[in-house]
């Protein structure tokens, strides 16, 4: 057997074990001051509003986060905005219905000042900057309930703004909603298998309502999405990697002879 064929059936035994590998994770914790802002007056807070943070994390990985909100005419999405809560993580102001009036009232006094679902749908989008799997959401800081709505864009029509301004979240045109998830102190995706650049998440679904909650932090891998299983049974699977260790005993038992 030459170099040739035991180069073969060194790949042979690469391809068996290449799904034990998994893709690398990367978090990103809201606790702190973003790595770079955009200010915004928004509507009239008393706290201070982005319309835009990005975060760099240790691994120099960057997501951009923006906030948006169903308060427009006939409860269409508009531009809302992000507030930093300090230990428990980013909060939200947006024009909202009378009874929680971001406008009249200042926002800034409990329970206003989180991502919540009462009145009207708040959410953050996530820009990861390439495809990714949203695994983990770290809640800081919740209050009366604290479930998560999550969505994926997945259309294959570049990403705009339009994409959610001026939509509902019952008509997102591109976007596929990954799920809804009971919340908690770091609820985590374990159904999700969508990978996508952008990611939107509210407070809860339409139908549950009183959800607020600051988002302290996420966790996800970058990567294309994983290729359907292989059509192979696993015993052929086995049998193949038997036959690829004997053959590379074969070659160094003829390499001592």
């Amino acid at each position: 057997m030459n170099r040739k064929a035991l180069h073969i059936l060194s790949a042979a035994l690469i391809t068996c074990f290449a799904g034990a590998a998994s893709a690398a994770s990367y978090s990103w914790s809201f606790t702190s001051t973003a790595t770079s802002s955009t200010a915004a007056t928004g509507f009239a807070s008393q706290v201070a509003e982005y319309s835009s943070m990005t975060y760099t994390n240790a691994a120099s990985k960057s997501v951009t986060l923006n906030g948006y909100a169903n308060t427009a005419s006939g409860s269409t999405i508009e531009t809302a905005y992000l507030t930093y809560q300090g230990s428990s993580g980013l909060g939200m102001t947006s024009r909202d219905s009378s009874a929680n009036d971001e406008v009249s009232s200042g926002a800034a006094t409990y329970p206003q000042h989180a991502i919540d679902n009462q009145g009207a749908i708040e959410g953050i989008l996530f820009d990861f900057g390439a495809s990714f799997n949203l695994s983990q959401i770290d809640i800081g800081w919740f209050n009366t309930d604290s479930d998560l709505s999550v969505y994926a864009y997945t259309s294959p029509t570049a990403f705009s703004s339009g994409t959610v301004v001026g939509q509902t979240y019952s008509t997102l045109t591109g976007w596929a909603k990954v799920g809804d998830f009971a919340g908690n102190s770091d609820p985590r995706l374990t159904t999700n298998t969508t990978y996508s650049r952008y990611w939107l998440v509210t407070p809860g679904s339409t139908a549950d309502t009183k959800d607020y909650v600051k988002i302290a932090g996420v966790t996800g891998s970058y990567g294309t999405p994983p290729p359907p299983p292989p059509s192979v049974p696993e015993p052929a699977s086995l049998a193949l990697v038997g036959t690829a260790l004997a053959g590379m005993m074969f070659v160094r038992r003829r390499r001592k002879a």
